[in-house]
């Protein structure tokens, strides 16, 4: 099974359309780290499983929740925990500096509870392994700061990920 994740899309349509163009009949789950940004961008995720956080840039809270709702999107406050396949899932987005981020990103990875971290906020591409957890932000799908524009691909029978550019 794959599992395609995102973040940063910062309501870039055109990057989102390119995105599920690459992805259609590949992937049926689809996780978001967050900063989404308007209600609008999420509709374009519908007829996928979602699994998405909120971002920093996600100002909109209560309206991105009742369109996630709206159309089955899981969308929580990081962290979000979920199983797929029976692999364990933390979702967050990131802290307000760098150092934060990673301490958290670390600290997720070596409690042992999950197979897979994935983080955003950033807008860099990060894939790696904290002892036996794999480690993945997918980078910007938007482009925005990287001039990138980047998902993750996981496949999750083979524990291993693809970084594709759009």
């Amino acid at each position: 099974m794959h599992v395609a994740i995102i973040s940063d899309t910062h309501d870039n349509l055109e990057a989102l359309q390119a995105f599920i163009g690459k992805i259609r009949g590949r992937v049926d789950t689809i996780i978001h780290a967050g900063d989404i940004v308007s209600p609008f961008t999420l509709r374009a995720l519908n007829g996928y499983k979602v699994y998405a956080v909120y971002g920093n840039n996600d100002g909109e809270k209560l309206l991105l929740k009742k369109v996630a709702d709206d159309i089955g999107i899981v969308l929580e406050e990081p962290p979000l925990f979920t199983t797929i396949s029976n692999k364990r899932l933390a979702v967050i987005h990131g802290a307000s500096t760098p150092e934060k981020t990673e301490r958290l990103v670390q600290a997720l990875a070596k409690s042992g509870d999950f197979d897979i971290v994935v983080y955003g906020h950033t807008h860099k591409a990060d894939v790696r392994k904290i002892g036996n957890t794999l480690v993945v932000n997918p980078g910007t799908l938007s482009g925005y700061l990287a001039g990138t524009r980047t998902f993750a691909l996981i496949d999750l029978e083979r524990f291993s990920v693809d970084l594709v550019e759009v």
